[in-house]
């Protein structure tokens, strides 16, 4: 009897090989740990977002929008980061478009990230000045 009882504790304990998937999944979670070590700071922050842009982009410019039209644009310059309150902060890039006009662009992070981008001047102007 007691035989039979282990052999159905050997059957019972299939949740051992259970057991392995979140051993397995534990890797997972090392594979994660690796991606975060990876993480970009400013500069890379802003020109890691504009290096994917521009490898995205079919004519390899960075594209904004100003009243409507499209401009492309190439990096010339960047500036230093501003702080801005808690985690966030500013950061402007001098850009040409191909009339030769040199715009800022302002790109606002929040952490490493770039959330947003806006015409900041064109030709050392305000866009609205234009």
């Amino acid at each position: 009897m007691p035989i039979a009882f282990g052999q159905g504790l050997m059957y019972g304990p299939n949740p051992q090989p259970q057991s392995q998937p979140p051993q397995s999944s534990t890797g997972g979670q090392q594979k994660s740990t690796t991606a975060t070590t990876s993480k970009t700071t400013y500069p890379q922050g802003v020109k890691g977002y504009l290096d994917q842009q521009l490898a995205t982009s079919k004519d390899k410019k960075f594209h904004v929008s100003l009243n409507g039209k499209d401009l492309a644009l190439s990096p010339v310059k960047f500036h230093e980061e501003k702080k801005l309150s808690g985690n966030k902060s500013s950061a402007a890039v001098e850009m040409k478009s191909a009339d030769g006009k040199i715009y800022e662009i302002d790109f606002v992070l929040s952490g490493n990230q770039v959330t947003g981008a806006s015409v900041g001047k064109m030709n050392g102007k305000s866009p609205s000045s234009q």
